[in-house]
C-alpha cells in the first residue's frame, strides 16, 4: 500500500439539495439534559434546503444601506430562528451598526470542509458581507490542513490567517501555545462588540471553548456526535432473533433496548457491549446474501490516528472515570490515564508521561490491545472487501448507500440529517441510533462513552483584525440563524435549538438521535484539555497503524507498537515529565 493523504472530511456531495460531507470528527456531540423539560413535538416540517445561494431581496429605500441589508436578512432567516421577531431585528441591526469602524476590512478565513461551514459560506456569509461591509476570502481545505495551518500560525506568529474554522481536538494547543485568541479576556475590553443575544452559555458543552478558567477560545458552529448505528429492521425480524437466540443463547435485542436494559439493571452484562457486537457481526455477515456484519475501512489515511483517538478509547474504555458525582460531560479532563490514546497526564501539576503501562497509560493494555484487535481483526472478518479499498469516511457513507451492513461503531451523526435519510439511501426509515458498544472487563459507568466534537472559528492571537474577526465568528454562531441552518444539516451547538419542538420533531427521521443525546449524553466526552500534543501525536499514530496494517501485525501487537511510538516521541521531544503549567493561562 502506499500512503495517501485520506482525512475525515474531505468528501463532499450534494443529495436531496442538503450538503452532504462525509465528515467524521473529532465526532458528537453530548449534552446532559436530564433536568431540561421535554419538548412538545410539533408536525415535522421539511428541511430548509441547504445549502442554496443567499437570496437578493429588493432592497427598499432607505437612508442606511447596511440597516436595510438587517431588515432583508430577517426576512430571509424569518420564523426558522428561536429567537423573537423583535430580537432577530435587533441582533442584526447589532451587526450593522457594530461594524461601522470595521468596514472596508478583509478577513482571510480558512476553515476545514464540514457541512456547517460549507452551508454558512453559501448562506451566512452573503449576508454577513452585506450587512457589515466586512470583506471575507475563505479558503475550504481538510481537517489535517487546519491543524497544519494552526501550526504554521502558532510558530511563525505571523497571522497566516485571521480566523480558523476548526474542531476542538486542538483547543488545548490553542490555549497551552497562547495561538488562539482568549476571547472572554478580549471582550472585557470591547464590551461595545457583544451582540445583544450572544449567550454564551447556550453553547453546549462550553468547556470544550474554554481553559480551565472558563476563558473561551473558540465559538463553535456546528456539532457532531457518535455513537452505533444499525439496521433495526434487522436486528427487530422475528426470523432473525429465533435464529441468533438458537446460536448465541441469548436475545437478539436492538443496540438501544441492550443499552436501556443495563442502565435499569446496573450490569455491564445486559449491556450492548463489544462481546454481542462480535457475536451480531458474525451473525449477519453471509456473502452470499450479500449481508455483512459490520462495516469498515482500512485505506492508508489520516483516520488510522484520529479513528482510534476519537472513539474507540471511548468505546474500550482506555481513559480514567470522572470524579464521584459527576459525569465526563461535566469535567475538563480525566486524571490519570486521558484521552485520546490514553495517554497519562496529571493534573496537579498538569504533566505528561506516556500511552504505554510501563508509562501509566492504556493504549497497550487490555482494552488497547482490544481496541486495535476489534479494528485490524475482527472487522475485518465480517465486512465486505471494500474496507481494503476505503478510509473510514467513505465506510460512513458505504451504510448508508450500500445498505448491506448490520451496524457501525464508531459512527459519526454528521450524516443523520442529510445522508442516512437521504433519496439515495438504502437504510432511510431503517436506520437507528444507540450509544457505543462498550468493552466489559473496563466498563465504569462515569468512563467517557461516546465523542463529542464541536467545530467552529478560533481567532488568531496575532491578527491585527481582532474586532472584525469576533464580529464575524459571532455572526456564524449567532441564535439569529441556527435553527434554520440545522432544520436540514442536525449539526446545532445550541441548546435552545435542541429544545426547540420544530427541531425536536425530526428526531424520528434522524434515526433516535436526539433520544440517544437526552438519554446518555452525560456520558461523552472530548478532547481532553491537558492534550497539548494532539497535532503531533496525530500522523505518528496514522503512520504507525499504516505501517502496522501493511506488515500483517496483530492488533494486540499494534497497540504496543503505536504505544511504544508516542512514548518514545514524547522522550525525544522533551515533554516527558514535563510541566505543563502557564501561570495564568494553562491549565
Amino acid at each position: 500500500m502506499t500512503e495517501e493523504k485520506v482525512t475525515r472530511r474531505s468528501y463532499m456531495k450534494y443529495v436531496g439539495g442538503v450538503v452532504v460531507v462525509a465528515v467524521v470528527a473529532a465526532a458528537g456531540y453530548g449534552i446532559y439534559q436530564a433536568t431540561q423539560p421535554t419538548a412538545t413535538p410539533s408536525p415535522s416540517p421539511s428541511p430548509s434546503p441547504s445549502p442554496s445561494p443567499s437570496p437578493s431581496p429588493t432592497p427598499s429605500p432607505t437612508a442606511d444601506p447596511y440597516i436595510q441589508a438587517a431588515h432583508d436578512a430577517a426576512d430571509w432567516v424569518a420564523g426558522e430562528t428561536v429567537l423573537t421577531p423583535a430580537q432577530l431585528k435587533e441582533e442584526l441591526e447589532f451587526f450593522a451598526t457594530a461594524s461601522k469602524p470595521y468596514r472596508g476590512t478583509t478577513l482571510i478565513v480558512m476553515y476545514e470542509a464540514v457541512p456547517g461551514a460549507v452551508w454558512e459560506e453559501a448562506n451566512l456569509v452573503p449576508w454577513f458581507k452585506k450587512i457589515t461591509g466586512i470583506d471575507v476570502k475563505l479558503e475550504s481545505m481538510s481537517n489535517y490542513d487546519t491543524i497544519l495551518k494552526s501550526l504554521e500560525d502558532a510558530r511563525t506568529k505571523s497571522a497566516i490567517y485571521d480566523l480558523v474554522g476548526t474542531d476542538q481536538d486542538m483547543n488545548a494547543f490553542y490555549i497551552y501555545n497562547q495561538s488562539g485568541l482568549n476571547i472572554t479576556k478580549f471582550l472585557k475590553d470591547k464590551p461595545e462588540l457583544v451582540p445583544p443575544h450572544f449567550d454564551p452559555e447556550d453553547f453546549n458543552c462550553r468547556w470544550s471553548y474554554s481553559d480551565a478558567s472558563g476563558n473561551l477560545y473558540a465559538l463553535h458552529a456546528y456539532n457532531a456526535f457518535a455513537g452505533t448505528v444499525y439496521r433495526k429492521d434487522w436486528f427487530t425480524d422475528p426470523t432473525e432473533q429465533a435464529n441468533f437466540k438458537k446460536k448465541y443463547g441469548y436475545d437478539l435485542k436492538t443496540p438501544m433496548e441492550w443499552y436501556r436494559a443495563a442502565m435499569a439493571s446496573g450490569n455491564v452484562k445486559d449491556d450492548w457491549t463489544t462481546d454481542k457486537a462480535k457475536d451480531v457481526a458474525e451473525f449477519f455477515t453471509r456473502p452470499d446474501k450479500n449481508m455483512y456484519g459490520t462495516v469498515t475501512g482500512v485505506r492508508p489515511g489520516d483516520h488510522m490516528g484520529w479513528y482510534i483517538a476519537d472513539g474507540l478509547d471511548d468505546c474500550f474504555q482506555l481513559a480514567s472515570p470522572a470524579p464521584d458525582n459527576k459525569w465526563p460531560l461535566e469535567i475538563t479532563h480525566t486524571e490519570p490515564n486521558t484521552t485520546p490514546w490514553g495517554i497519562k497526564i496529571t493534573a496537579s501539576p498538569p504533566m505528561i508521561y506516556g500511552a504505554s503501562s510501563t508509562e501509566g497509560g492504556t493504549l497497550d493494555a487490555d482494552q488497547g490491545k482490544a481496541c486495535y484487535k476489534w479494528w485490524f481483526e475482527d472487522c475485518l472478518k465480517y465486512t465486505s472487501k471494500k474496507a481494503y479499498e476505503m478510509d473510514i469516511v467513505e465506510a460512513h457513507n458505504a451504510f448508508a448507500f450500500d445498505g448491506i451492513y448490520a451496524f457501525m461503531c464508531p459512527f459519526y451523526f454528521h450524516w443523520a440529517a442529510g445522508t442516512l435519510p437521504g433519496k439515495d439511501s438504502k437504510v432511510a426509515g431503517k436506520f437507528e441510533f444507540s450509544p457505543y458498544f462498550v468493552y466489559a472487563p473496563a466498563y465504569n459507568l462515569r468512563k467517557p462513552r461516546g465523542y463529542i466534537d464541536p467545530s467552529g472559528w478560533v481567532i488568531s492571537n496575532y491578527s491585527t483584525k481582532k474586532e472584525a474577526a469576533f464580529l464575524f465568528a459571532s455572526f456564524m454562531t449567532s441564535k439569529l440563524g441556527e435553527l434554520k441552518k440545522n432544520m436540514g444539516l442536525g449539526l446545532t451547538v445550541r441548546q435552545s435549538t435542541i429544545n426547540d419542538p420544530r427541531y425536536q420533531a425530526m428526531d424520528k427521521t434522524w434515526g433516535g438521535e436526539l433520544t440517544v443525546i437526552k438519554e446518555e449524553g452525560h456520558s461523552q466526552f472530548g478532547t481532553d484539555n491537558l492534550q497539548v500534543l494532539y497535532p503531533y501525536l496525530l500522523p505518528l499514530a496514522r503512520d504507525a497503524g499504516i505501517d502496522a496494517l501493511q506488515k500483517g501485525m496483530k492488533g494486540a501487537d499494534i497497540a504496543k507498537r503505536v504505544a511504544g511510538d508516542i512514548d518514545k516521541w514524547i522522550k525525544d521531544n522533551g515533554w516527558y515529565k514535563k510541566d505543563l503549567t502557564v501561570p495564568g493561562v494553562f491549565p
